[in-house]
């Protein structure tokens, strides 16, 4: 069967020259690393409304009744207490592919989708072949190409399509393409198995818990927010890492969010209003900074020395959340934009931190670009900002820059398919941390 080796699929060596210019040789690594599924699955516990040992008894139970004796493991980590993660299922037991059946195609963000344990939605699902009947199980496609139309009704012939498990049909064709006032929504497709062996549960999230990648939470571990303290999260959407900090917080303190976008931060409010210690505001975070403001303001923008915690988990590439079957980005020119941003925004951040405090960047992408280039920048450019370690320590040290001593590496965190990662058999997505600490006084 087909599988795509790197994200940048018919786009040539343009895209994939800009992700490691210093570090080239880590490429042949990287690109097919990114087309991979992470197998293992996380969860993040509100401790503040639940136990970890009452959830990990939830999930054993749904988890038992899916697989019974197969059901997979699930365990916790020292480092994260409040996580718990499930192991993969054992593939090799699994229904393969049977040309007797039926095909369901679906487009690529679906197919990653499903690959993370995922099941599908309508608006996914591009072709179904006539005749299919409900409950039948089917052979379900990713169209990597992008070229199969929508409701087609015949076997879509295509050498390049990822085969990617088997579902049982919930939803046939006149509910899925005849009425186009009204497009179908639900799941069609109830996947019961698929290639990657990650179990299939759907999004268990809730008021309780939430599915929520391991470098994540890890990040907001990093920055090791404290009760009582003023914190700033500068690009807060959708507020998983915000409603994280205000659960660490016990609820108590300070924590304004910010987004550029009015729709994500409406799509966040009811999440968020859990929490009495949260603010939300939709703001451009290029702007934060104005020392005219008032210093004790909870709404933008902020003078000098506002807040003793700064998240900048800035806008990015994407590129680390795998897998990447096939990248959305077409032009060099739109990679080479992120930088830009990142820069702009980590330069209102500096002045908002008080002497002392704490500042954690970190992206969900791998390009040098835009992760230990924007340390190295930093670090000339404000020589107020130390890097300090990044821990607890689960990803491996950044890559090596000119710009960067090999100290200061072993300081950051780059989560990817290294060696070097301290918990490699998670297999999880790409991310990178940096965490800085403002001088109490410059030198």
């Amino acid at each position: 069967m087909f599988y795509p080796k790197t994200p940048f699929y018919g786009k040539g060596l343009l895209l994939e020259n800009q992700i490691l210019k210093v570090n080239s040789h880590e490429l042949n690594k990287l690109l097919p690393w990114l087309c991979k599924t992470p197998r293992t699955t996380t969860y993040r516990i509100n401790t503040l409304r639940t136990s970890v040992a009452d959830y990990k008894l939830k999930l054993e139970t749904k988890l038992s009744a899916l697989y019974g004796s197969s059901a997979p493991l699930v365990y916790g980590l020292k480092e994260i207490p409040e996580m718990l993660c499930i192991s993969p299922l054992d593939t090799t037991t699994d229904n393969k592919y049977d040309d007797c059946r039926k095909e369901l195609i679906v487009d690529t963000s679906c197919g990653a989708a499903v690959l993370r344990g995922a099941h599908i939605y309508a608006p996914g699902v591009l072709a179904m072949e006539s005749g299919t009947q409900l409950h039948e199980l089917v052979n379900v496609f990713a169209d990597l190409p992008g070229k199969c139309k929508r409701g087609t009704a015949t076997r879509y012939d295509c050498n390049e399509k990822i085969f990617i498990g088997v579902g049982e049909v919930l939803m046939q064709r006149h509910q899925l393409y005849n009425n186009k006032e009204q497009p179908a929504s639900g799941i069609a497709v109830r996947m019961q198995t698929n290639v990657s062996g990650v179990p299939t549960l759907g999004d268990l999230s809730d008021e309780d818990a939430l599915l929520q990648n391991l470098p994540s939470m890890v990040c907001v571990r990093v920055l090791d927010p404290q009760p009582g303290e003023r914190i700033l999260d500068m690009c807060a959407a959708p507020g998983n890492k915000t409603t994280h900090m205000a659960e660490l917080m016990c609820n108590r303190g300070t924590i304004i969010a910010l987004d550029n976008s009015a729709s994500r931060v409406r799509s966040m409010t009811e999440k968020l209003a859990n929490y009495t210690c949260i603010t939300a505001h939709q703001f451009d975070a290029t702007k934060a900074w104005d020392d005219n403001s008032d210093i004790d303001s909870i709404a933008p923008p902020f003078a000098s020395g506002s807040f003793d915690r700064i998240l900048l988990d800035a806008p990015c590439s994407g590129l680390g959340n795998r897998p990447q079957l096939c990248c959305n980005i077409k032009q060099p020119k739109v990679l080479q934009s992120y930088p830009h941003i990142q820069r702009n925004i980590l330069s209102q951040a500096v002045p908002l931190l008080r002497p002392g405090g704490i500042l954690v960047y970190s992206t969900c992408t791998v390009t040098e670009a835009e992760c230990e280039e924007i340390v190295s920048w930093a670090l000339r450019k404000y020589t107020e900002l130390q890097l300090v370690d990044a821990t607890p320590k689960l990803g491996a040290p950044g890559l090596p820059l000119p710009g960067l001593e090999a100290a200061q590496c072993d300081l950051l965190q780059r989560f990817g398919p290294s060696r070097e990662n301290r918990m490699q058999n998670l297999d999880t997505v790409g991310f990178f941390i940096a965490k800085f600490q403002k001088k109490r006084e410059i030198s």
